[in-house]
């Protein structure tokens, strides 16, 4: 099992937006070098019977966060980003996976300050596989179902199918803000147990 404790990586501006008068394009410029950020604090299931934990490791990811946001000033920017996430796998009865992956959440436009978690900047199929240890592909769109509590907090249920290991596969996903992360946590077969969102833990 690689060690959970790591150094808080170096989470630099992003970009720096420039003042710009209501309805103008804002383009910020571009930093040449990735922002690089580890997680602080893993959010786990506490130990259980119920279920085997099957992966505890941390895991570099690289990828690039675009913000396309418009309003009265528009903004618009694209940040490489370098992250270190804490990633959980968990096994229940009958093979259902449940995963949990906390990612720091990064800063990618300083002014107004807009924060992004970079797992939100990887195919759908590559952040499904990191949660459920499945090689997964033909993922279709997210689609809203309901609401759940994770860490506390009602947040969006997501859902959606795909092909893990060659079979169809149904996927439901929560994610939540926890500090300075940005946790997210995973479940296959939803309809045959109870995903357990609400148990998942991290340490203050």
């Amino acid at each position: 099992m690689v060690t959970t404790h790591t150094r808080r990586g170096v989470l630099s501006a992003a970009t720096a937006a420039t003042a710009a008068l209501a309805g103008c394009n804002v383009l910020p410029e571009q930093d040449n070098e990735p922002v690089v950020a580890t997680a602080e604090t893993p959010a786990a299931l506490p130990e259980s019977d119920e279920y085997t934990l099957l992966s505890a490791e941390n895991v570099t990811v690289e990828t690039t966060i675009d913000v396309d946001l418009t309003g009265d000033v528009q903004i618009s920017s694209q940040q490489d980003v370098t992250a270190t996430v804490f990633r959980r796998v968990y096994e229940a009865g009958d093979g259902q996976r449940f995963g949990v992956l906390t990612s720091p959440a990064v800063t990618v436009v300083d002014q107004p300050e807009i924060v992004r978690d970079p797992l939100t900047g990887l195919k759908t199929a590559r952040v499904l596989g990191l949660a459920t240890n499945y090689d997964v592909e033909s993922v279709e769109g997210w689609r809203t179902d309901g609401s759940v509590t994770l860490l506390g907090t009602e947040t969006t249920h997501n859902r959606t199918t795909g092909a893990a290991g060659g079979t169809d596969t149904t996927f439901v996903m929560a994610r939540v803000r926890a500090g300075d992360d940005s946790v997210t946590a995973i479940a296959t077969d939803p309809d045959n147990w109870t995903p357990p969102f609400g148990a998942v833990e991290r340490d203050a």
